[in-house]
This record gives C-alpha cells, structure tokens and sequence, in this order.
C-alpha cells in the first residue's frame, strides 16, 4: 500500500541539531522520529521500518557508515533509502557512504531546501517502486493462472493418450503435446525470472545453486530449438561435452542466457548459416562458446551489445519479435554467478558469443 504521510527517522547524536531539525520540518507533511545514536538507530528501525533515514555520518560508539552497512545487509537502497548528513570536507566519507549504499547526502550546515528537494526525490522513487511492486504482483498471478492451466491440461492429455489404443502413432499428438507443456513451463520460469529481477532488484535474486551437468544442460536447450533452425534450414552442430564438466549454478537461470544466445543466434542467421555450441574447460572455468556464420557485429555494436536500451544494428532475418531476456540481463545473469560474458566476430563470418563460469569443486568439511 502507498504510503500517504512519509515516516523519517533521524539519527544525530548532537540534541542541539535535533531541535534545530525538528523546527524545520515540523511544518512538512512528515511523520519525523528521531533516534540519538547509530544503536537507538537500528532498534527503532527494526520495531517499524520507515520511509526514509537522514543518517548522520560522524556519531560516537557506531558511527554513521557502519549501521549503513548494517542495514544494508538486509534492506536494499529501494526498500529503505538513505540520505547521509556529513561535514563539507570529508570526501573520502561521503565516497565510501555512496559505496556503501547510501542513496545520496547532504552537508553541513543543512541547506534545508536542498535536504527537502532530496528527501522528495527519494520518497517518488520509493513510491514509484511500491507501485511498480504492485502491479507485478497482480500480474505474477494473472500470468501464471493460465501457464498452470495449460500445463494441467496438457498433462491430462498426455495421460489419457498413453491410456488409449487409437490406432494413429501416438507420437503424432504426444511429442507435441509434450513440446507444449514443456515450453508453458520454461514460459514460467521466465515469468517467475523477470518478476524476481523488478520486485527485488538484480542484486537480491533468489538463487538456487545446484550441480549442473554441462552436457544435460546443453542437450536440453538445444532441443528447445532444434525446431526453430530446422525451419530456417540452419545447421545446429554440438560437440559432445565430458559428463565430468559441472556448475554450481542455479539451473533456471544459466538455462535462460543459453536459450537466449542460442535463439538469438537462430534468430539472426539465415537459411543455411551454421551455428556451433562449443565447451572448453580448465581447472577453474567452464567456457560456452555459441559461434554462427552470420551476419556478425559491426564496432559500435559490439561496444553496446550488453548495455540496457542499446539499438543494435542487425534485425531478425525472419521477421522474428524481438523478446525474451536480452543480452543486459544475460550479463546480469553471468555476474551474479561471479562468471563473465562477452562477445567478439569470428576471423572468416559471423560472430560469437560466450561466457565462463566457475567450475565446481568439492568443499572441504574441515
């Protein structure tokens, strides 16, 4: 629910300041409490969050950085925004408070126009991300309802064929519903992908690290569009990978920037163009190469490629829609796995896509 009345905390240590700061925000349409220490601070958030901290960076016993840190540990710079209150000689603090997560400051003595201007833009941006939260929520159920229903669906279908003695080929109606209920559910993954990445933020995905065989993995997005090339007459070719080449990785996702690079490559390739998957590892990393013949990446492309909103000058050789994750969040993606992602054109034609990923290793029990 959208907040009306914006409750702020304020933490400073100097009572002095604290009447000086309750005198001039007592006119506003805020909700102000004050805490008189960095302890008092994170007690009084812990009992009832609030909107916004005006924090001040110079405090005995806990200073002002260190319970930004402590906060955002469990609160992200959307969900509790922090505005520092720091001397107009200490750069070095003010940097280290921004890479920490402080939303933006204010010096001393307080501009007390430009502290209200601030606390405003960082209350609409909040409001705008509880808005946004909202809607997604509301459509996270209206989205999944129908994929559940089509996969139900398909699954009693699936059921009642293999029940059945018709004398048709059974394969003739089961591969493809089989095709169907698969691609509803990766559909859903997807869904449950995008809305995790607006509702928490790139940083705070949920990720669910599991041992992935590399060669199952590969088989299995290759198979997601083996259909798609054989129509645009394009040539999947897949050297087999050693069962002994394993991730610690979370399935879904690594499995969304495959299929992506794959079907991009699929998308942009024309009739009879060939697209490689190739694997290479060492003792550290795993390497997927996705290598096609097509038209490959001119300079100004291959500089935007992973940047949000890039209009990149290639387009979709059979009037494909251009949609699914994108190569930013692919990025993304091979970031919060602590891997890496790029691109470059092949020697003769076309281009290659590629990321790296940490190999996975046996802990010690020690």
């Amino acid at each position: 629910m959208l907040f009306t009345t914006p409750d702020i905390l304020i933490v400073e240590d100097e009572a002095l300041n604290r009447e000086l700061m309750a005198a001039r925000l007592d006119p506003t349409n805020y909700d102000v409490r004050f805490a008189v220490n960095g302890i008092d601070a994170l007690e009084k958030i812990a009992e009832q969050k609030p909107d916004l901290v005006l924090l001040d960076i110079k405090m005995p016993d806990l200073s002002g950085l260190e319970v930004l840190n402590t906060l955002r540990q469990t609160h992200s710079m959307v969900e509790l925004p922090v505005i520092m209150v720091t001397a107009i000689d200490e750069d070095q603090r003010i940097v280290r408070a921004l890479e920490l997560g402080a939303n933006d400051y204010v010096t001393k003595p307080v501009n007390f126009p430009v502290l209200m201007a601030r606390l405003q833009t960082q209350l609409s941006l909040k409001q705008l991300s509880t808005i946004n939260k909202e809607f997604l929520a509301t459509a996270s159920h209206d989205i999944r309802k129908p994929l559940s229903l089509i996969m139900d669906i398909a699954s009693q279908t699936l059921h009642k064929l293999n029940l059945s003695q018709a004398d048709y080929p059974s394969s003739e109606l089961i591969d493809p519903i089989q095709m169907i209920s698969q691609s509803a559910s990766y559909v859903q993954n997807i869904t449950d992908c995008i809305l995790d990445m607006q509702i928490s933020g790139f940083g705070q995905i949920r990720l669910t690290k599991v041992p992935i065989n590399i060669a199952s993995l590969l088989r299995e997005i290759i198979d997601n569009n083996k259909k798609r090339a054989a129509e645009k007459n394009i040539h999947l070719d897949f050297e087999e990978v050693a069962d002994n080449l394993v991730i610690e990785a979370d399935r879904t996702r690594i499995g969304q920037v495959l299929d992506n690079l794959l079907g991009n490559a699929i998308k942009f390739c024309s009739e009879g163009d060939r697209i490689s998957i190739i694997t290479s590892s060492n003792e550290d990393q795993i390497m997927i190469e996705v290598k096609d013949s097509g038209p490959g990446l001119t300079e100004e492309d291959l500089q935007n490629l992973f940047q949000n909103n890039a209009e990149l000058s290639n387009k979709p050789t059979d009037d494909e829609s251009s949609y699914g994750l994108g190569l930013p969040v692919c990025r993304q993606m091979i970031e919060i796995h602590d891997g890496s992602i790029g691109a470059f054109n092949n020697p003769d034609k076309g281009a290659t896509f590629w990321f790296k990923l940490p190999a996975f290793k046996l802990r010690s029990v020690d």
